[in-house]
């Protein structure tokens, strides 16, 4: 903890002293120290190594994957990198190129490179008038090209910075929120964040919000803590089987509804689909049930407008039981491929 703390101070100076490549390499250890592969290829890949030297990169931060997953892993840090580098005009002499491909160091030391030549474009002493005013056009047109790249560069750079400040602040808060707990439960709920704060951040914020009402002394919070884990339930099943309009005929036979409300039948779908031919899926479908038995007593107190029934026990149990129901299937879809890349399809 003192380790990862000490590297978020050590990002925001960088990041206060417009030091963006040295934030980068700072946020790469961060994410490393979290187990957050996402954006350890994501920072890693704005450094912008060679193909050999990224190609083994990668492979040394997936190789405990699946195939499957390191294929979206690729995918997904591609998508991102190119939208971070995109702007909305180029830089260069071909108007269709305006994606920056350089690495994070690379553009600070293009951006001082460029301001030196835009100094040394001088005219020649004793040119006479006319041979002067050509020269000045052509020079005036060089120097807003390249000032036009220093803008450029310093808008990705920007980004970049940017992007840095917000993952050390997330990674902060997701430690605080961690405060008070023993190490394995630590580890849990460490593995269930970082895996939603890259993957889906309303459901992270929600799991986030709980923590936070976990440490409140105040009776009604035990109550809000009831209904911010009823959200985040929500919420992880909207992230794992997306609500859909049409009833669905379930795995059981039966036809359902899966709709935004149901949310509860489509993390059940989801378990079954996904894991069925698991042989601990068992484990995880007692975990679901008592968990889906704990959040319809929720709905049923909400509905009825009851709050004094709410024991800080009960509160802190329904939580545990969300961390651990979700870092169950963490653990499972890493393993298997078919809960990784999409979502489980209702017509199969």
């Amino acid at each position: 903890m003192d380790s990862r703390k000490a590297l978020i101070d050590r990002i925001f100076d960088h990041v206060e002293n417009d030091d963006v490549d040295k934030a980068v390499f700072a946020c790469v250890r961060l994410s490393r120290s979290v187990g957050d592969v996402f954006n350890t290829l994501l920072f890693l890949k704005e450094l912008r190594p060679d193909k050999n030297q990224a190609d083994q990169i990668f492979y040394d931060e997936v190789k405990g994957l699946r195939v499957a997953a390191q294929e979206y892993l690729w995918k997904v840090v591609g998508e991102h990198w190119l939208a971070g580098r995109s702007l909305e005009y180029s830089v260069t002499d071909d108007p269709d190129r305006t994606v920056m491909i350089m690495g994070v160091g690379e553009m600070k030391k293009e951006i001082e490179h460029l301001q030196e030549t835009i100094s040394d474009l001088k005219a020649p002493q004793g040119m006479d008038g006319y041979d002067l005013a050509a020269f000045t056009d052509r020079y005036d047109a060089t120097k807003s090209q390249f000032r036009l790249r220093q803008l450029g560069i310093r808008s990705i750079l920007e980004r970049i910075r940017t992007r840095c400040f917000n993952y050390a602040s997330k990674i902060e808060h997701q430690l605080a929120g961690q405060k008070g707990a023993d190490s394995f439960l630590m580890s849990v709920q460490n593995e269930v964040n970082s895996y939603f704060l890259s993957r889906s951040e309303d459901t992270y914020n929600k799991l986030r919000k709980a923590t936070d009402l976990l440490s409140s002394k105040e009776p009604e919070d035990s109550a809000l803590l009831l209904t911010s884990i009823r959200r985040a339930v929500n919420s992880a099943a909207d992230y794992f089987y997306p609500p859909v309009s049409e009833d669905v005929a379930c795995i059981d036979g039966k036809v359902r509804k899966m709709g935004s409300e149901q949310y509860l039948n489509r993390l059940y779908e989801f378990v079954v689909r996904s894991f069925y031919k698991s042989s601990s899926t068992e484990l995880v479908k007692a975990e679901l049930d008592c968990l889906m038995v704990f959040v319809r007593k929720i709905n049923d107190m909400a509905s009825k407008g009851v709050h004094g029934e709410v024991t800080d026990s009960e509160a802190k149990q329904g939580l545990l039981g969300l961390y651990l129901f979700l870092f169950n299937i963490i653990e499972k879809t890493e393993c298997d491929t078919s809960g990784l890349s999409k979502h489980p399809d209702p017509e199969k």
